[in-house]
């Protein structure tokens, strides 16, 4: 199981990295999955028969199809493959618009644009549309909410009486 799992993660043009961040779960154990250390539960090999665009059947049988191609690859020389991510996988998982229009809503509150553009950060990930986009906004609107907090807070703490003479 752990040969197949490898050969349908490369014939998608996945890394170790790109499956795990698309099933949820430590690169780590998508090594031990291919090494033969562990097995995926259940769940997981679900999401990995939708990520592979192939049927949970196929993905636990023993093919002979991934049985050949294993052998040829053995006699091949490795040669490095382009990194392909299959949009069609990752586009009901596309959070893009509502990423920025959270972080753009919580630009109007100073504390909040504080808080939520480091939690959108985080949040990001690259199989959004507009990934990069998402960073930069986000970035945008922490700088200047830290310098509308700060604005704010040393009119609190710097207020200085005036008195107005009428003469």
């Amino acid at each position: 199981m752990s040969l197949q799992l490898k050969a349908y993660r490369e014939q998608a043009h996945l890394s170790q990295d790109d499956v795990a961040n698309a099933i949820m779960v430590s690169r780590q154990a998508v090594s031990r999955w291919e090494t033969n250390k562990t097995y995926p539960d259940i769940d997981n090999l679900m999401s990995l028969s939708k990520l592979y665009g192939i049927s949970l059947d196929e993905l636990l049988s023993e093919s002979p199809k991934i049985k050949r191609k294993l052998a040829l690859d053995a006699k091949q020389p490795q040669k490095k493959s382009t990194k392909f991510i299959n949009r069609k996988t990752y586009n009901a998982n596309d959070e893009s618009f509502e990423l920025i229009t959270i972080t753009l809503l919580s630009a109007i509150l100073p504390v909040f644009g504080v808080f939520i553009p480091p939690y959108i950060m985080f949040r990001n990930n690259k199989f959004n549309r507009y990934f990069i986009l998402i960073y930069i906004i986000a970035m945008i609107v922490f700088l200047v909410s830290l310098f509308n907090c700060y604005l704010f807070l040393s009119d609190i703490f710097t207020h200085s009486s005036t008195e107005i003479h009428l003469d």
